[in-house]
């Protein structure tokens, strides 16, 4: 296989297990240095935020820290027969299944100018279910299964609960303007009754997210905050379309407009339908999430407090 910096990337990170987030971005940039890929600022984390969706690794953002995820064989939804290898990727797993003679098939999508590449996808194609076992024995992996389907399921309501106290006094505070592009706007924090919405509060150099709801504070992440307020204001953020010539009329794309962050296992869900993370859609600025069936769209939506657009 002919690595790209995302291969060696995820290969060391199996290789070291866990460690924290500060320190693996700044290793993920000069490893890019190196190559001469130019990044912004938030590549590092968009790029951990892809391999989190592919299960590969697992975030912790309130502590800093993050960890591998075990090695997993994942059944693809529609797929007629094809698995993906998730999580940890030490040298010894593929060498057991080339040793072995299993057919793994490499798939890489093109990044983009001034993004990481991700790890390259790792089909497993089998005709049957022993087939599959087998894989996963070979590779020392978890057989996981329909994982898309399974997290889809576990799914539950996404929502600020967390009460919390007031933005302090004179600090500095911005409210949700508008979503689609998302833009914030400075208000006071000693108003005497704040309107209901979704804020953020500057504290120690980082923002800390919180909703207005009823007279009270309730503290929040980022995106169940957003769809939060989604929700306020009866706004819908993810689409679903059919894909024209599938045999199975129940496989289709799902566009998620970009303002609208979906939290990791929502993103996860949607992600192992193809394993592959989402591709942006210039011209709408969406996410796009392909092969996903239509019944894991709608409880990735329900989840959130929306409802399905069909298209």
């Amino acid at each position: 296989m002919d690595d790209s910096v995302g291969d060696i990337l995820l290969r060391w990170m199996s290789e070291i297990g866990s460690g924290t987030i500060e320190d693996l971005r700044a290793r993920i940039e000069w490893m890019c240095r190196t190559v001469d890929i130019d990044l912004p600022p938030y590549a590092s984390g968009r790029w951990l935020r892809d391999i989190s969706s592919l299960g590969h690794c697992e975030l912790d953002w309130d502590t800093g820290r993050w960890s591998i995820a075990p090695a997993a064989i994942v059944t693809l939804p529609g797929g007629d027969g094809l698995a993906v290898l998730a999580g940890e990727r030490r040298l010894r797993i593929l060498r057991a299944l080339t040793d072995a003679e299993m057919w793994v098939e490499e798939a890489r999508r093109a990044s983009v100018e001034g993004e990481i590449p991700v790890p390259t996808t790792l089909f497993a194609p089998f005709s049957a279910a022993d087939e599959l076992v087998q894989i996963a024995r070979v590779a020392g992996a978890i057989d996981a299964g329909l994982s898309c389907e399974n997290i889809a399921d576990a799914l539950t309501p996404i929502e600020p609960r967390r009460p919390t106290g007031p933005p302090a006094y004179a600090s500095e505070l911005e409210v949700l303007d508008a979503l689609f592009p998302r833009d914030w706007r400075t208000v006071s924090a000693n108003q005497l009754n704040p309107p209901e919405g979704l804020y953020r509060e500057r504290i120690n150099g980082r923002w800390r997210h919180l909703t207005r709801r009823g007279g009270e504070w309730f503290d929040c992440d980022l995106s169940a905050g957003v769809f939060a307020e989604l929700a306020r204001r009866h706004e819908s953020a993810i689409r679903w379309r059919s894909e024209p010539g599938r045999q199975a009329a129940d496989i289709g794309t799902v566009f998620v407009d970009w303002g609208a962050p979906l939290p990791v296992l929502h993103r996860r869900a949607l992600a192992l339908c193809t394993g592959f993370p989402p591709r942006l859609g210039v011209v709408a600025t969406t996410a796009i999430f392909e092969n996903v069936p239509r019944s894991i769209a709608a409880r990735v939506c329900t989840s959130l407090g929306q409802t399905l657009v069909v298209q």
